[in-house]
């Protein structure tokens, strides 16, 4: 004896179809994710580099404004220049460093840090810079 709820003879291979169609949104669904996983790396190195950037260029004004004498006296970085230019190189990709002192009166300095981020589409000419001026 037949079963009523087993015979289907108009609907053969449309639970194939039902299971090929389950997998095309199951497999877009995970390039979207890779997608997503590969841009959240790349902006979570991003501002590491920014925030390594922010934190040396303040720890060199810090540095400065401790030697405030010797710096101002000499109208720009004592002798440790090649360590924080060391510093700098170490700790960002391509990473170079100019600190100016633009007036030896008033003890104004620019500190500008500058490093090469690739990875990011904003970023002109590949080359990420943070500069800020202050008062050592």
């Amino acid at each position: 004896m037949k079963s009523k709820f087993f015979d289907f003879p108009h609907s053969r291979g449309i639970s194939l179809i039902e299971v090929l169609v389950a997998v095309l949104v199951l497999s877009v669904g995970l390039l979207g994710l890779a997608a997503l996983q590969g841009f959240s790396l790349q902006a979570g190195q991003h501002s590491y580099h920014r925030s390594q950037a922010v934190d040396l260029a303040y720890e060199l004004a810090d540095y400065a404004r401790a030697n405030r004498l010797r710096t101002l006296s000499l109208c720009g970085l004592p002798d440790e220049a090649t360590y924080w230019d060391n510093v700098v190189s170490e700790r960002l990709p391509g990473g170079t460093l100019n600190f100016d002192v633009t007036n030896c009166t008033t003890g104004e300095a620019e500190v500008t840090l500058s490093w090469l981020e690739g990875r990011i589409d904003e970023v002109d000419d590949g080359i990420e810079t943070v500069s800020f001026v202050t008062r050592i």
